[in-house]
């Protein structure tokens, strides 16, 4: 019987044909490779394309396979059958050349002289290599579907992994601030970290004693450490999906990763892995997306800072029982650029006092890592011990034992697998290198070889690979890597071959027979170095995507032991490979980009100057961090910005203005080179420009003037010379509406100090913030806040979406500068804002200190205003309990009737916040009393997840049976079907018959719902199942209209009349 989850017959049956027909041509070609190199390197190819087959075949012959796996199986013979047009065409090939072979081929050869027989045909071997790269990316990928894992034990992990990637994606935020938001996707590394691993690896960790202390024990952290390659990444993805097991059926259990990244710069940063870390968590708690929007409200202009990333995370945390986090190779996170902002974050994240935390981390031993994490005993995890060697010679047995391509070795699985894991050293990457070099092995004696040169660690590994690379492709690779390692982000195959074409001085766009390289040369000239993810495709471009191979590889090529060996050519460094990128992307710009026709920039496409979106929206990002002067380098930039129709297509194919803004615009909404040179700092260029004649006050961009770009980024020289060549200090426009107010925003003290030198009018109405004063002061910049106070800024004016300058600061919570403006005599009662005043604003934040500031401020507690009325409501909706209880502390009339819910009482009810709740009870809040829209309290909380609001509402005398516009409790419940609050209700008293709302009565509401369960109890307890009212007119006849058979069969066995 045939197995109805094997790969279709007709993909095996292509495989069979593939595997006769590439015999026949790798007979064929053999024979006559030693002619002719060409001919080598096609018989090359195809013999390994048959070895490619015949695995391929191997693999789907004997395995086992199982009823999950369909929709596997479906992408295997996709890719298979996809490669039925190039088997079928060498099929065509092969019958061309055994009938022109008949007769005698050698003679013919010799006798043509000049010209190859049709088989030899330059053109005929240039199709089949050209065939064998596009049916070689498609095996290649079914191969390693089947072959890298025992099928249950990898449909087991895919299963785990899906449901561990859609509890973080699960979609309760909007698209809008997901964009907006930019979180970086860690699943992508967590998937590629799975796949390395098989069934036992890491079993050792996750069933340590250290590991398990960690999972159970209050604000626990682990530090696990290693050398590069020694599979850090791989024990954390399997301790991530270990933790997700353990549990996926618990409520209140966060789980959130994130993986630094050195190939992808937006994993490189506090603000990346934050971002990253807040999405994932949001998504798997119910509610939280609330707390999201509000961050998107007041920061939707720009990106949140990582101060106001952490004040969310941390709310969004204690929202959770329990919640694991765990971050990937700090090492990969630039030392000296963005490293000390991680490091510094983490800190914080340990510090808060929330005892469900639980917090691993991993990365290479180094000095600032270990200083800053400071592990105490049992909590730092060393990978190198015997355990970790275990690991690697299971490894080394599985790859062995499934690859098809040591099959030929089985009888020295065992010898291999000894050498490789004695010489391993812990280290992971070492055994992956060396298997990659053994499966090419074609002879015992290679094998044999191989095995007694083993390299003696990971550096000689690379030293030989790189040594081995031909003298006429060094200058190739080492330009390749430099794009590799340096880039500010992953690039495409096609960028990466432009890159390499510019980098060497070979690009002739006019020339049709310059030719770049394709993939098969990259993977040629670099193998070992790099991966090429067929699968993984660059959006604009759709191309391939180029990876350094593993971090070590550039940790190597940068260190400063490649300069004391044999591969010294190889070695990069920071400041001359920014450079050159540099270089790279300015000519693209100047030689290549400016040779577009105006008109054509609209239709442009991608494909056509894949390099040009790279070097537009990158070039000054590697400008800055080549640490040099560099006359050329300077010169292509003045040429970027005095060339009008060069700098016009520059912004438009990315604009440092509007870098979310992905369209085109005409050159009147543009800014001008002035602009862009006060905005990216560039001093020398602006100097030149301004020589130049051109008028410092004129208008364009985001910004508004050259002077407000300049002061928004803190460029004081820059500001000098603005003002210097008769910048208008005070000139109106742009996203702040004056200079001063966009740098006292930025919190630029010393550029502040000389605008306001230069005659800025500190109490100017408008912008952004409403005024300078009270954008300072929404940041918290301390500094700037007393010399606008000292210039004569208005300490209680008001204006702007923030009321005054003291809201501003509360708002967010910044105590020192609230302090600040209240001893130069801020009033603490001015009405204003969206929460009406300054203490209801840091009662909806959470900000205890500053709530008691403010009371001792002298602000009323009782002052009544805004959407919630005071700031005890506020407090109450937001379920701050310790703001609540300071406030009632402080005399806060806990029955005051106003604002949206009318009462303290029934704020915090619709919100559900028990604890609130219960602290109003017991400080004597009116449960009875009405206010607000009428809402009756327990009708609000009907819910079993909720029961101890209900409890505490009813053992003080709630009233049940109050008939509202809502209904009542019961009802509420009854539609609900929740059966336990029903029966407490029901035992405390309610009527249930009780009518009223849209259904009439429990029973209706029940019914039209289908909640047979309920109506059960109700009809046990009396309910009147004919009673005229409500929308359906009767309980049956709304279990007829919405179809509950079940439900109407039930009340008609009672008695229920249609």
């Amino acid at each position: 019987m045939v197995d109805p989850f094997s790969v279709a017959s007709g993909a095996v049956g292509l495989l069979s044909l593939g595997i006769e027909v590439t015999q026949g041509l790798v007979s064929f070609y053999t024979a006559w490779k030693n002619q002719d190199v060409t001919l080598a390197r096609t018989a090359e190819s195809l013999e390994f394309l048959l070895g490619i087959l015949q695995a391929l075949d191997t693999a789907i012959r004997f395995r086992q396979s199982q009823p999950n796996e369909r929709n596997l199986l479906q992408k295997v013979e996709r890719a298979i059958l996809g490669s039925a047009a190039v088997i079928q065409d060498f099929k065509d090939e092969l019958r061309k050349f055994v009938e022109s072979s008949s007769g005698n081929m050698k003679e013919r050869i010799k006798i043509s002289g000049r010209r190859a027989a049709y088989p030899f045909k330059r053109g005929t071997l240039l199709n089949i290599e050209d065939s064998i790269s596009e049916i070689r990316e498609n095996l290649s990928f079914a191969l390693e579907v089947l072959h890298v894992k025992d099928c249950k034990t990898t449909q087991d992990e895919i299963s785990g992994l899906k449901l561990l990637v859609d509890r973080i994606s699960e979609n309760q935020i909007s698209s809008t601030i997901c964009d907006w938001l930019m979180a970086p996707d860690a699943t992508v590394n967590h998937n590629a970290a799975c796949v390395k691993r098989h069934a036992e690896t890491g079993s050792w960790f996750i069933n340590s004693d250290d590991f398990t202390s960690w999972s159970k024990t209050s604000r626990s952290f682990l530090w696990v450490n290693g050398f590069a390659g020694c599979g850090k990444s791989v024990l954390c993805s399997i301790a991530i999906q270990h933790t997700f097991q353990e549990n996926q059926s618990k409520d209140g259990v966060g789980i959130a990763f994130f993986y630094f990244d050195f190939s992808d710069t937006s994993k490189q940063s506090a603000s990346g892995m934050l971002r990253a870390l807040l999405l994932q968590l949001a998504r798997q708690l119910k509610g939280s997306s609330e707390d999201i929007r509000h961050m998107h409200a007041l920061h939707k202009s720009g990106s949140p800072s990582v101060a106001t990333l952490l004040v969310y995370l941390q709310r969004i945390l204690q929202r959770f029982c329990h919640c694991y986090i765990f971050l990937d190779a700090l090492d990969e996170c630039p030392r000296y650029h963005e490293r000390e902002g991680v490091l510094t974050a983490i800190r914080i994240i340990r510090g808060w006092c929330f005892p469900g935390l639980h917090l691993l981390v991993t990365s290479r031993d180094e000095f600032d890592i270990r200083e800053s994490v400071n592990p105490k005993r049992g909590e730092n995890i060393i990978m190198k011990n015997a355990e970790i060697d275990k690991d690697i010679s299971s490894f080394v047995h599985n790859r062995l034992k499934n690859d098809p391509r040591f099959k030929r070795w089985k009888e020295r699985h065992n010898e291999i697998q000894n050498a490789l894991t004695k010489h391993a050293q812990a280290v992971f990457r070492y055994v992956e290198c060396q298997l990659n070099g053994l499966q090419k092995a074609r002879t015992e004696q290679h094998l044999q070889y191989c095995l007694n040169s083993l390299p003696r660690d990971l550096d000689e590994t690379y030293e030989r690979l790189l040594c081995s690379i031909d003298e006429m492709y060094i200058d190739d690779v080492r330009q390749i890597m430099t794009m590799l390692c340096f880039s500010k982000r992953p690039l495409a195959l096609s960028e990466i071959v432009h890159a390499h074409a510019l980098g060497l001085g070979q690009w002739q766009s006019t020339d049709p027979g310059n030719r770049l390289l394709d993939i098969d040369d990259l993977r040629e000239i670099c193998v070992g170095l790099i991966e090429i993810e067929s699968n993984e495709y660059h959006q604009a471009l759709d191309d391939p995507v180029v990876y350094i191979s593993h971090f070590s590889v550039r940790e190597y090529l940068v260190s400063d032991r490649i300069r004391q060996q044999k591969a010294a050519a190889f070695a990069l460094q920071s400041g001359p490979a920014h450079t050159e990128i540099t270089r790279i992307c300015l000519t693209y710009l100047v030689h290549v980009i400016s040779k577009i026709e105006p008109q054509d920039m609209f239709q442009m496409k991608p494909r056509q100057y894949p390099l040009g979106r790279f070097a537009a929206e990158y070039w000054f990002h590697h400008y800055k961090n080549s640490g040099c002067d560099n006359m050329h380098i300077e010169e292509l930039v003045l040429r970027l910005f005095s060339d009008m129709s060069t700098f016009s297509k520059w912004t438009n194919l990315y604009d440092f203005d509007r870098p979310r803004n992905a369209s085109i615009r005409p050159n009147d909404q543009m800014g001008s080179p002035l602009y862009y040179a006060s905005m990216l700092g560039l001093i020398q260029i602006l100097d030149r420009i301004l020589s130049n004649g051109f008028d410092v006050n004129i208008q364009g961009g985001a910004l508004g003037s050259s002077l407000q770009a300049a002061s928004l980024k803190g460029y004081e020289q820059i500001v000098q010379l603005l003002l210097d060549r008769g910048a208008d200090v005070n000139a109106l426009g742009g996203r702040y509406g004056n200079t001063l107010q966009a740098a006292s925003w930025a919190g630029h003290s010393q550029v502040v100090q000389i605008l306001v030198d230069r005659g800025a009018h500190v109490n100017f109405e408008g912008g952004r913030f409403g005024n300078s004063l009270r954008a300072a002061s929404r940041e918290g910049h301390h500094q700037v806040v007393p010399i606008l106070l000292d210039h004569g800024a208005d300490v209680n004016g008001q204006g702007g979406g923030y009321g005054t300058a003291l809201y501003a600061a509360l708002q967010k919570g910044h105590k020192k500068v609230a302090q600040i403006l209240l001893n130069r005599g801020a009033d603490v009662n001015v009405q204003g804002g969206e929460y009406g005043n300054a203490l209801r604003a840091a009662s909806w934040e959470g900000h205890e200190d500053v709530v008691q500031l403010l009371l001792d401020g002298g602000a009323d507690v009782n002052l009544e205003g805004g959407y919630f009325g005071n700031a005890l409501q506020t407090a109450s909706w937001k379920g701050h309990g310790r703001i609540v209880q300071i406030l009632l502390d402080r005399g806060a009339d806990i029955n005051a009737r106003c604002g949206r819910f009318g009462s303290a009482l029934q704020a915090a009810l619709s919100e559900e916040h028990e604890e609130v709740v219960q602290i109003l009870k017991d400080r004597g809040a009116n449960i009875s009393a009405q206010g607000g829209k009428n809402i009756n309290e327990l009708e609000k909380l009907p819910c079993e997840d909720h029961m101890g609001v209900v409890q505490v509402l009813s053992d003080r005398g709630g009233n049940f049976n109050t008939d509202e516009d809502l209904g009542s409790a019961l009802r509420a419940a009854s539609l609900e079907g929740h059966e336990k609050v029903v029966e407490m209700l029901l035992n405390r008293g309610a009527d249930v018959n009780a009518q009223g709302g849209e259904f009439g009565n429990p029973l209706q509401a029940a019914s039209c719902q289908g909640h047979d369960k309920v109506v059960q109890i109700l009809l046990d307890r009396g309910a009147d199942m004919n009673t005229q009212c409500g929308r359906f007119g009767n309980a049956l006849h709304a279990a007829f209209s919405e179809g509950h058979e079940e439900v109407m069969q039930m009340l008609l066995d009672r008695g229920a009349r249609y």
